[in-house]
């Protein structure tokens, strides 16, 4: 009498079926994939039983919160991040973007001549460094030609690096994302957005971007991940959109007004954005670098700006939160990451 498969069985021939289509170059990329996939399963299974056996963890924690992030997501995120090195330049810019250093203390003395554009997100500081002694970048350039009068390069990003993104949904917004809505408001790349995806439970996650080209690759790299599910994507002015601040319960803006327009248009960018946010007591808003710095920036009045409007919630950026241990430029990366509540 012939023995009934059972439901390990089954699931055990359907794995040998998919090595089969492996090739050779392609395995080890697929083994880790799979043992990442596995200790992401594990990982699951201990923290629900955990969960279980004291179901008071999260009162003791306190303010003490932390979202892992599993090595499949982290995977995932950095084939992401190779696929966009191949399709986008080193300084993520697009083809015509006409971007302006702002005329503030901040930037004094940066130019177009003595300031380099390096996305964040797509490069690491280990990774300038290897452009560095490559010889694809230098950090100096010079002052007068043919001589050892140089000066070191200003390095500007205009998107979240991995690490201030780990920082926004494992610490900043902990435990705050599970059925919401987030909205990144100029969302270039998509960077919020597939780490939000990867790295939180958000219930989605809405980008806006007013460039078709930075719109394109993030439509291309979402139906590419399958990630169609919970992203969705809107080519559009901000201020054209206030249905979209509607829908948020948190909204990102990561240097989003102030290397892209001019004063004026600046200034009531903020307006409309305080005035539509308003709208939404209790709506959380992340900013890099602060709001603060960012209203500055466009010259408005700081205070008047803020009363009424917001309350800076408190993060603590010390290192204790990764395993490996965080250098003081690390520290600082991480600080650029703001958090208010609207009152």
């Amino acid at each position: 009498m012939q023995q009934e498969d059972n439901g390990v069985d089954t699931v055990k021939e359907a794995f040998l079926n998919l090595l089969c289509k492996v090739e050779g170059d392609d395995f080890d990329e697929f083994d880790s994939f799979v043992r990442s996939a596995l200790d992401e399963y594990h990982n699951k299974i201990h923290d629900h039983h955990d969960m279980d056996e004291d179901s008071d963890a999260e009162e003791m924690e306190g303010d003490s919160e932390f979202v892992n992030v599993s090595p499949a997501s982290m995977n995932r995120l950095g084939k992401i991040i190779s696929d966009l090195r191949k399709k986008v330049p080193m300084s993520a810019e697009a083809p015509g973007e006409e971007i302006t250093i702002p005329k503030t203390e901040e930037y004094e003395g940066y130019t177009a001549g003595n300031t380099l554009h390096v996305d964040g997100f797509l490069f690491t500081e280990e990774d300038v460094d290897d452009l560095c002694d490559q010889g694809t970048l230098s950090r100096n350039y010079c002052l007068d030609c043919n001589s050892k009068n140089v000066k070191p390069l200003n390095f500007i990003s205009h998107s979240a690096s991995v690490l201030q993104l780990q920082f926004l949904y494992q610490v900043a917004l902990a435990n705050q994302t599970s059925g919401k809505t987030i909205l990144d408001i100029g969302s270039r790349l998509g960077a919020v957005l597939y780490s939000g995806y990867l790295f939180s439970d958000t219930k989605k996650l809405i980008g806006v971007e007013i460039n078709s080209w930075f719109h394109n690759v993030q439509v291309d790299t979402v139906a590419k991940y399958k990630m169609k599910d919970r992203i969705e994507l809107v080519q559009a002015d901000i201020q054209a959109v206030p249905q979209l601040i509607a829908q948020a319960d948190i909204i990102v803006m990561n240097n989003v007004f102030q290397f892209f327009n001019d004063l004026d248009v600046q200034k009531q960018i903020w307006r409309y954005i305080r005035k539509e946010t308003s709208k939404k007591q209790g709506l959380l808003i992340v900013t890099l670098p602060s709001l603060q710095d960012q209203l500055k920036q466009a010259g408005l009045p700081v205070k008047k700006t803020l009363g009424g409007w917001v309350k800076q919630v408190k993060l603590d950026y010390s290192s204790h939160w990764f395993e490996s241990e965080l250098s003081e430029d690390d520290v600082d990366e991480i600080s650029q990451v703001h958090l208010y509540r609207v009152i």
